[in-house]
């Protein structure tokens, strides 16, 4: 008699309300290859963090570890943004979870993130582009206005010229 098949360990679904409680809590950009720490072991990846959200600053450079494991990420890739979950251990960073932050997910899950986060979130700034006006009206002003001006300084400068004048005593 065969011994039943038994079915792959089903992997639990990502919950961010249980992510959100490792110490270590960022939106990071992969900015290598991963490294296996040793034969088997778990992969570490050089990150930078664009966004903090807890326990690190934006902008710090660090090394985040994958564990192998038939429920984990299995690479990151390089110049991708992902969101990380994960806890120090020793000299290391564990991701205990990682998100793409890719167009699928990104506008759910910033959203779980900023009920979590409110004070962290902010939107991102749309893109600004400054052109020069097509009218020339700015041009016409300022050729009128330009004469004025002369006038008004010339008419202020008189003024303190016959004011000074007129205070001298004549003998």
């Amino acid at each position: 008699m065969a011994a039943p098949a038994t079915a792959p360990a089903k992997c639990p679904a990502f919950k961010l309300s249980e992510a959100v409680k490792e110490p270590l809590v960022f939106h990071a950009r992969v900015t290598g290859a991963g490294r296996p720490t040793k034969k088997g072991g778990p992969v570490e990846y050089p990150v930078t963090v664009v966004k903090a959200l807890k326990g690190v600053t934006a902008g710090s450079s660090l090394k985040v570890a994958l564990n192998p494991g038939a429920c984990q990420k299995k690479s990151l890739t390089t110049n991708e943004d992902y969101y990380f979950f994960v806890q120090p251990k020793g000299s290391s960073i564990i991701a205990a979870g990682t998100q793409p932050r890719v167009a699928e997910y990104t506008d759910r899950l910033q959203a779980e993130i900023a009920k979590e986060f409110p004070e962290e979130i902010t939107p991102e700034p749309q893109q600004v582009s400054f052109t020069e006006p097509d009218s020339p009206e700015g041009q016409k002003l300022v050729k009128v206005a330009a004469p004025g001006v002369v006038l008004l300084v010339l008419g202020i400068l008189g003024l303190a010229v016959v004011q000074v004048l007129g205070r001298r005593k004549v003998v």
